[in-house]
């Protein structure tokens, strides 16, 4: 089964401006915790195949870490927050003034700044979403993975809808003056009904 079978244009669309105000509340909550300003462009959201995620992703075998943030409620599902090694590193480097050199080694307070970075973003959407539709939704505590990036994807995926070959995903590209890009993925991974009760409450089938 595919999401691209079931979605249409105009519920991509909604997905699309969902995100958009998530992004504008996830830069907003970012620039507060690294004491930077943070711009981020409008999203843009793909259905990807599990099978040509190795094309989506710059460096599918690169390692790096990502934050898994389970969402429970009326909608329940996953979103998995990627970023890439070298934006993770930089994200750690603004916070506790030191820049990792290998991200499978990162100590506690490495993998604590990653978790919370992770889980201001994905919280971000999931407030935006609840906000958007009036369903009650809820963040799980976050979980940190180290992997390479087109592994992590393609488990998360597994584990979250075995009847699905693809995926939806979110990107997002977050500026921060004089210090450049740093380009993440959000993926949303949810549960078979919740897309359904998400597009009923909005008046969208």
């Amino acid at each position: 089964m595919k999401w691209k079978d079931k979605l249409s244009d105009i519920q991509l669309d909604v997905l699309r401006e969902i995100g958009n105000i998530g992004a504008g509340n996830a830069a907003t909550s970012l620039s507060n915790m690294i004491g930077k300003n943070v711009n981020i462009e409008v999203p843009s959201v793909k259905i990807v195949d599990l099978s040509e995620l190795y094309q989506v992703l710059e460096q599918p075998e690169e390692i790096t870490a990502a934050t898994v943030v389970g969402i429970k409620g009326d909608a329940p599902g996953k979103m998995l927050m990627l970023f890439s090694s070298a934006s993770a590193k930089k994200l750690i480097s603004f916070l506790i003034g030191q820049e990792p050199e290998d991200l499978t080694d990162l100590d506690e307070m490495g993998q604590s700044v990653l978790k919370e970075i992770g889980n201001i973003m994905c919280s971000s959407y999931i407030i935006a979403l609840s906000n958007f539709t009036s369903l009650f939704l809820e963040s799980n505590v976050p979980l940190l993975v180290v992997d390479m990036l087109g592994a992590i994807v393609a488990e998360t995926s597994i584990q979250s809808a075995e009847e699905y070959d693809d995926v939806i995903m979110i990107e997002n590209v977050l500026s921060i003056p004089e210090e450049g890009n740093i380009k993440g993925f959000i993926t949303l991974f949810p549960e078979d009904e919740s897309l359904n009760k998400i597009f009923s409450k909005l008046g969208i089938q």
